[in-house]
This record gives C-alpha cells, structure tokens and sequence, in this order.
C-alpha cells in the first residue's frame, strides 16, 4: 500500500528539490511511499490524503503552527533540521522508516 509524504516549503520550490532527493533514498531502499512536494498553503487542502508531513527547516517559526493544524487529521508532522537536501533526504528518510513498521531497513543514518 502506497502512503504519501508531503514535503512542506513555503512556496513549494525547495520542497521539489527534496522531494527528488527523498525519491531517490526510497528508489534505493525499495520502499512504497509516494512523495508529494507542498506549499504550506496547499496543506490544509490535502491533509486528508497524507501519511506524515514533513516541514523544511526554513519553515521553523510556523512549524507548531503547522503541526497544530494538523492535529484534527491525525497526520503527524515533523521539523526537518537541514537545509540541506542531502542531509534532509536522509532524515526524512529516517523518518519514514520509524513510521514504516513493516520495515525491515535499517535506517541510513546507522551507517
């Protein structure tokens, strides 16, 4: 069953640019999760068709915000730390793994 990851920016740019890079972490580990690039303003729109949200670090003031919108879907968000989408591919990666229980991939990040 395929689950959706929004990549939340605040004009949807950096998140598409993310988004790339998240594909190509879960191409390599084989995992079902389709990946969709937002702009924080798209999200209430497209809660309800989510698995998780995760935030950009440059979105750190309205990340409470964010989550706390979110909270009557049940759709957890988290705060990605790294602007850089290299590391922020790897944490959102890791990310996905916790909420993958069917997972049997160790996380990138232990390497």
């Amino acid at each position: 069953m395929t689950r959706t990851v929004a990549i939340v920016c605040a004009a949807g740019v950096a998140s598409t640019f993310l988004a790339r890079a998240l594909r190509e972490q879960l191409a390599q580990h084989e995992l079902d999760w389709s990946v969709e690039p937002l702009a924080v303003d798209q999200l209430p729109s497209r809660a309800a068709e989510l698995s998780i949200v995760l935030v950009g670090h440059h979105l750190a003031a309205h990340f409470v915000a964010v989550r706390d919108g979110l909270a009557e879907t049940g759709v957890p968000a988290h705060l990605l730390d790294s602007d850089d989408h290299a590391s922020a591919a790897r944490q959102a990666l890791a990310l996905l793994l916790a909420h993958d229980s069917r997972s049997t991939v160790s996380s990138p990040l232990d390497s």
